[in-house]
């Protein structure tokens, strides 16, 4: 009888390793079929009786590299969105691009009156049906999840906000959604409260359709710390001059020699960003 292998999720919590989620995680990030079965394999026949999805990330991610910088890029992304904090902020640039992409009009960190109080919000989204208002929150542990608390203080918020009007673009509208968006998950309590008052919820994998990979596969908007050819400190200084995609570097290449790169070094940076971008 075969031995069943476990796997150590982030949350503490194990699972029977499941070779079709490894497959699957790796042609979505454009891995061939034979390169996926390839790596499925060898990592299935390495497994200990409990091995951490960390471990299978770290050794997947390792042989995707050694074949190609483009397809590792988009396998590592929910940990590449990590490495844009510790703040929250470029996170909230990050989400404003993905609705920009999606047609709405978007502001970053917006002071507004509500009834009874004066409230800052992360993102604002508008197209011509929505004023959408967005909490965003950003965790620099994949083990950190968004809970029922936050979930409640938005909901409040956003029933202060809801019966004014504002004129934020070229029209006056009321808010008509509040949404909490994160980068890693939500404790089930928090789901459960939110779908009851009918508050918005993106996370990494929530809900089924419209989660934040899939608004990134659909946009294609690439973190700027997608990129395996930058150094963590490369990252940092990017973000600094607000580069927060590929796209961005792309389209102001000569940033790369601003902050001290050198021609070889930032010929490969901007080869590998056409490549990830190309989807």
């Amino acid at each position: 009888m075969t031995e069943i292998r476990l796997v150590l999720k982030a949350d503490g919590t194990t699972e029977p390793f499941d070779s079709s989620k490894l497959k699957n995680s790796l042609t979505k990030s454009d891995a061939s079929d034979v390169l996926a079965n390839e790596i499925t394999a060898k990592i299935e026949k390495n497994l200990k009786k409990v091995t951490s999805t960390d471990e299978i990330y770290k050794t997947a991610y390792k042989l995707l590299k050694k074949t190609k910088n483009k397809t590792a890029a988009r396998y590592s992304m929910k940990r590449t969105i990590l490495d844009m904090g510790p703040t929250g902020f470029p996170f909230e640039k990050f989400v404003a691009k993905i609705f920009a992409e999606k047609k709405y009009k978007t502001m970053v960190g917006i002071m507004l009156d509500g009834f009874c109080t004066d409230h800052e919000i992360d993102v604002i989204a508008e197209d011509e049906d929505d004023l959408l208002f967005c909490e965003v929150k950003f965790h620099n542990d994949l083990k950190t999840k968004t809970d029922t608390r936050v979930a409640l203080y938005v909901k409040a918020r956003f029933d202060d906000l809801k019966e004014k009007e504002y004129d934020l673009f070229d029209k006056r509208m009321k808010p008509t959604k509040g949404i909490v968006i994160t980068n890693t998950g939500f404790t089930t309590s928090a789901e459960k409260y939110a779908k009851c008052v009918g508050l918005g919820m993106i996370s990494w994998d929530y809900p089924k359709k419209g989660n934040l990979y899939d608004l990134i596969a659909e946009t294609k908007l690439q973190p700027i710390t997608s990129l395996t050819t930058l150094s963590k400190n490369d990252k940092k200084r990017l973000i600094e001059e607000g580069i927060i995609v590929c796209r961005d570097l792309l389209s102001n290449k000569q940033i790369l020699s601003t902050i001290g790169l050198g021609k070889n070094k930032s010929n490969k940076i901007l080869t590998e960003a056409k490549e990830v971008c190309s989807y």
